[in-house]
């Protein structure tokens, strides 16, 4: 990160922790060979080695490198430049800024990656670069967490190019800041250990500003309380992961690439998620809320739908899938149970649905809880079946998609903190709607239902625990949408034959000093050039390929010569065009294309066209195929309607696609039990199922928004039913007390001539 920020600071010192496994030796050495001898950060290595025989991993990095390479005995203070190799079989911990072997305290491969990089993050903090390169087993996932809980930067090895992606791969997405080929890694390390710079100069902070604003209104989330040091330093991230040496070619590049919005988002989030996170909130679920639900739900057809938004990696979801499944016990097949897990990280979503964890995610859970709810496979945890078919994962944005209807439970934690208080007020209105009268809301322990009060009542101040009350509400307008590319403004001109006067005004420019011929048949428009005698002067190899026109064309009258026009209707344009005015008409055309015989509609636009000095007056006919755009319009006209005819078709083999998934898979798990050579197919069909999962999901999560739009235009209806009748009401009132008035100003008026009448009388006596 360089550039014009000259002033520079270090927040913090830097330590550079690699962790490798299988295959790590020949990963190291070209790591270490990319890595410069001022490297300005100290190099931890753990790689698993093999205990049987003395390790040489020390002699061949130090002839790849130029640092200094060192094993670490008992203990050793970390210096900058150089590179620690930890011995095989032995367990080291970071202490203040030193290496110092400990004992072990469970079983796993040694050195423990996940140990050291949990040590160093809680001494380094933001300082810390963990790398995890290629190897077997999940050591190091465990780690990475806690690294990205204290600040600090993770790289893994792009699993597709490592030769053992087992590790690398094990990381969820959200604990991952970069993932680089091996080649790439050693200069990221590099730029990413150097000195912060600092945003001093004002045009710079001028840039961060903008740079944050646009973030704000993309996401809805307003950083610029943020510490600089701490926006910079995971900015800078962003700007090596993507090339651009200062935040000037940035923000063009964010420009360029708006999608690149959501991960600097995603790197300044630390979404640090785990099973049963907080235990207080999930003993209460478990022994009082979920046991109610399910009293509550016996009477409404057995189903309870429940929402974790903002689920990251999926842990939460999967956590309540326990609860749920633990309360009904043997009832479970009979119930309805849907979780809808969802998140605005793609990457998130796409773990979540693998439901594979690292042993080290699932340490703190019961052994009880594992037997019973997830499979041990290779040092990893899947979710079983049971609570798989409960959960339905979708990507989904708080400020700009439509919320899910009929919710029993929404958990929604650490996530409203982050946004401004317009976008909080947007999701709360969304849970609003989504909840049933009497659901429940639970938030973060920071977090309050306060910019929407009056739709929620506490059950809980303590655990965050609201319930929902009052009349219906509304789903609001999308608050937050999608920036989408727009095309740059076309420069205002008279009304052509569909604009391509500029296409031609743009071939005469690239094709000057070249023949007419050579010009027109650059044009990828059907054109013909005729004089006031209908005679052709020019035709390009489009035209002739719509008119169907061969041979020599040029000075015949192209009114008898283009057969498959309407002579008086193409007479009439010209004529129309000789007299100064534009005309159009739509010509159906037949043209056998091979065998087949293809319909094609034509448009054809005459004007009039300057020729040579002295010349007579000439005509220009363009003509061009519009077949394929009005098919898109016909297209888009009936697509509505298939479209709903499709999603209840899925709807409809959802069951039976997630059935065939699951004995798919049994029958795979037992393939590979008894025929260890059909291990490769089996994994294919592993891939080819979650496929298909995730497909199914995502049309039950769309399924479920139709739904949710379904009812919120049926409960505005009846709105303006009951607004009607009201309307209806008082107007027969006004015309009752219309009546009464008129009568009354009748009889004042029989009174007011009776009294004239009495008057007159008593004046004649």
């Amino acid at each position: 990160m360089t550039g014009r920020m000259t002033e520079r600071h270090r927040e913090s010192p830097r330590l550079v922790v690699v962790g490798s496994s299988a295959g790590g030796v020949e990963a190291l050495s070209v790591l270490v060979s990319n890595l410069p001898r001022d490297l300005a950060a100290p190099v931890v290595i753990a790689q698993h080695l093999d205990r049987r025989g003395p390790s040489h991993l020390i002699e061949i990095l130090s002839r790849r490198t130029e640092m200094t390479v060192q094993a670490v005995e008992d203990k050793a203070h970390l210096e900058a430049g150089t590179i620690y190799v930890i011995p095989a079989n032995r367990h080291v911990a970071v202490t203040d800024h030193e290496l110092r072997f400990v004992t072990p305290t469970e079983d796993g491969p040694a050195p423990s990656v996940d140990r050291l990089l949990s040590t160093a993050a809680d001494v380094f903090g933001e300082g810390l670069i963990a790398v995890v390169l290629t190897g077997m087993g999940s050591d190091g996932a465990a780690g990475a967490r806690r690294v990205k809980a204290a600040g600090g930067t993770v790289i893994v090895q792009d699993p597709k190019t490592a030769r053992f992606p087992s590790m690398p791969a094990s990381l969820a997405p959200t604990s991952v800041d970069i993932e680089a080929p091996l080649e790439s890694i050693g200069a990221i390390v590099r730029e990413l250990a150097a000195e912060l710079p600092a945003a001093s100069e004002e045009s710079e902070a001028a840039i961060l500003r903008q740079l944050l604003d646009r973030l704000r209104d993309r996401t809805g989330i307003d950083f610029s309380a943020y510490k600089p040091p701490t926006i910079l330093r995971r900015l800078q991230r962003r700007l090596v992961a993507t090339g651009n040496p200062d935040l000037r070619q940035y923000l063009r590049y964010v420009g360029a690439h708006p999608r690149e919005l959501d991960k600097i988002g995603a790197s300044f989030l630390i979404k640090v998620t785990e099973f049963f996170r907080d235990a207080e909130l999930f003993d209460h679920l478990r022994e009082q809320l979920v046991p109610k639900l399910v009293e509550e739900a016996r009477g409404h057809g057995r189903e309870l739908r429940v929402w974790s938004a903002g689920c990251a990696t999926g842990e939460e979801a999967y956590s309540l899938a326990v609860l749920i499944s633990d309360a009904l016990g043997v009832e479970l097949p009979d119930w309805t149970i849907r979780i809808f897990a969802t998140d605005l990280d793609p990457d998130a979503i796409s773990f979540a649905r693998r439901g594979i964890y690292p042993a080290s995610a699932l340490a703190h859970v019961d052994p009880q809880t594992l037997q019973r709810h997830f499979t041990q496979t290779d040092g990893e945890y899947e979710v079983r079946k049971h609570l798989r078919t409960m959960t339905v994962f979708g990507q989904h944005d708080l400020g700009a998609r439509a919320p899910f209807p009929r919710i029993d439970l929404v958990l929604c934690r650490n996530v409203l903190i982050y946004f401004t208080p317009e976008l909080q007020r947007r999701a709360l209105q969304l849970f609003a709607f989504s909840l049933r009268d009497g659901g429940w809301l639970a938030l973060g322990k920071a977090e309050t239902t306060s910019p929407l009060a009056e739709y929620f009542t506490v059950d809980d101040s303590r655990l965050k625990l609201f319930r929902r009350r009052g009349e219906r509400l509304l789903v609001p307008p999308a608050h937050t949408a999608e920036p989408r590319a727009t095309a740059p403004p076309r420069p205002a001109t008279a009304r052509t034959a569909f604009g391509i006067e500029n296409q031609v005004e743009a071939a005469r420019r690239r094709s000057a000093g070249e023949s007419a011929e050579a010009v027109l048949a650059a044009v990828p428009v059907g054109i013909i050039v005729v004089d006031a005698s209908y005679d052709i002067k020019a035709i390009n190899p489009a035209a002739r390929d719509l008119l169907g026109i061969h041979g020599s064309a040029l000075k015949r009258d192209v009114v008898h010569l283009a057969e498959r026009l309407d002579s008086g209707a193409l007479r009439r344009a010209i004529d129309t065009a000789k007299a100064g005015e534009s005309s159009d008409f739509t010509a159906t055309l037949l043209r056998l294309d091979g065998s087949s015989e293809v319909q094609t509609e034509v448009e054809i636009s005459a004007h009039a066209a300057p020729g040579p000095p002295g010349d007579e007056q000439r005509v220009a006919i363009l003509i061009r195929d519009v077949t394929g755009e009005r098919a898109r319009v016909r297209e888009l006209e009936t697509g509505r309607d298939a479209q709903r005819g499709d999603v209840d078709r899925l709807a409809r083999q959802i069951d039976a696609y997630r059935e065939t998934n699951q004995q798919l898979l049994d029958a795979n798990r037992e393939l590979t039990t008894e025929n260890v050579d059909l291990r490769g197919s089996n994994e294919e069909l592993l891939v080819a199922n979650e496929e298909v999962q995730a497909t199914t999901e995502e049309a039950e999560t769309l399924n479920e928004e139709l739904q949710a739009t379904n009812e919120e235009l049926e409960t505005l209806n009846e709105e303006l039913q009951a607004t009607v009748e009201e309307l209806n009401t008082t107007n027969d009132d006004l015309e009752a007390r219309s009546a009464e008035l008129a009568e009354a100003a009748g009889r004042h008026e029989v009174d007011r001539r009776s009294a004239e009448l009495l008057a007159a009388r008593l004046a004649g006596h």
